[in-house]
């Protein structure tokens, strides 16, 4: 079977995939129950854990067929009791939306609304865990994606265990793209999925977390298809409580078996590459980033829409689309902007013809 011709996608996941990924998804039909499958299964949930640098010992890795919200969704509905409070830094869009699932779900939260475009301090977070009602709980998005912002994740961990908080950590589009280990970090659960810097596909999320706040959450039930404790406990044997997405978790685990054997440092360093020739080009061309550099992921950069006569960036991203080449729109209410994500199967070489291409539109334009 022919695969179809590949595109450049610079949207914020899912990415660009290899065609080893794509491949895995034709497997024989299998029912889901089968011990193949549980073996399969067993393997993404080892190999998740060794990205992460975790120990089975300590942590286990809690699949959820679903997309990354569903993920956020299962963690704070779950592991935040009736009795606790959640501290939700909000910087972000997404950081906004947990906000949002925590006052859906009835979970106990205080709302720490920041600029988007600023990154809160290590003694601002500290206070905040510590000011009026004691939180027992943290979430924060590592990678806001809404901005390319990047948010402190081993600090603001420290914060939490000096003060005994439980740390939840949206590392959605983070996770395998820049180097951590959960066996050092002071974090006790990271969140992300399948379709971002691991390079697999969408359909899968999931929990890595301290076995010691799984077994916690016992008891704290918010959902039937969402609930933490029993997907870990089903998962156990080999098993989703639930119909999974069987083909996309063939293709995650081909997807984890290229991320192992490029290492996380080495794929870290594929991607500050690219996002330096991208950067370097778009400025060149007179594309303003929204961020300082100091605060850049260096994973993905939100752009100021120009003020060119004749430039939108509906035109610019349909004029890439139809050359195999995928933009996002921004995301900010009070800016316009547009997203440029280099994370993916991607190399220097793919922003090069990024560049080239927005070259001819906007000399189309002149």
């Amino acid at each position: 079977m022919e695969l179809p011709p590949r595109k450049i996608l610079l949207n914020p996941g899912p990415g660009t995939t290899t065609d080893a990924v794509k491949e895995a998804l034709l497997v024989a039909d299998i029912c889901p129950r089968e011990a193949e499958f549980a073996a399969v299964v067993a393997g993404v949930r080892r190999d998740l854990l060794a990205v992460a640098g975790a120990d089975a010992s300590t942590h286990a890795a809690v699949l959820l067929a679903g997309p990354g919200t569903a993920a956020v969704e299962a963690a704070l509905g779950s592991l935040v009791p009736a009795m606790g409070r959640v501290l939700i830094v909000a910087n972000g869009a997404y950081g906004e939306r947990a906000a949002a699932i925590a006052a859906a779900l009835g979970i106990p939260a205080r709302v720490w609304s920041r600029p988007w475009t600023s990154r809160p301090t290590v003694a601002e977070f500290t206070a905040q865990l510590t000011d009026g009602e004691r939180c027992t709980h943290a979430f924060w998005v590592h990678h806001e994606t809404t901005t390319g912002l990047l948010n402190p994740l081993e600090e603001f961990g420290a914060a939490c265990r000096t003060h005994g908080v439980t740390s939840i950590v949206d590392a959605m589009s983070s996770f395998g793209g820049l180097p951590l280990s959960l066996g050092s970090a002071p974090v006790d659960v990271l969140i992300s999925s399948a379709n971002k810097c691991l390079q697999g596909l969408p359909g899968i999320s999931f929990v890595l977390a301290r076995r010691a706040a799984l077994a916690a959450s016992a008891g704290v039930v918010r959902s039937v298809a969402l609930d933490l404790h029993a997907h870990e406990r089903s998962l156990a044997d080999g098993q989703f409580p639930f119909t999974p997405p069987v083909p996309v978790v063939y293709a995650l685990a081909a997807a984890l078996r290229e991320t192992l054997a490029e290492t996380v440092p080495a794929r870290a360093a594929r991607y500050r590459a690219c996002h330096e020739v991208m950067l370097a080009g778009m400025e060149a061309m007179g594309f303003a980033p929204l961020l300082p550099r100091e605060l850049q992921s260096g994973l993905l950069t939100t752009f100021l829409a120009p003020r060119w006569p004749g430039f939108t960036f509906a035109d610019l991203h349909d004029y890439l689309y139809a050359r195999g080449i995928t933009l996002y729109p921004g995301k900010l209410h009070d800016a316009d902007t547009f997203r440029v994500a280099n994370l993916g199967a991607l190399t220097p070489d793919d922003l090069r013809t990024f560049h080239a291409a927005v070259k001819d539109y906007l000399n189309g334009l002149r």
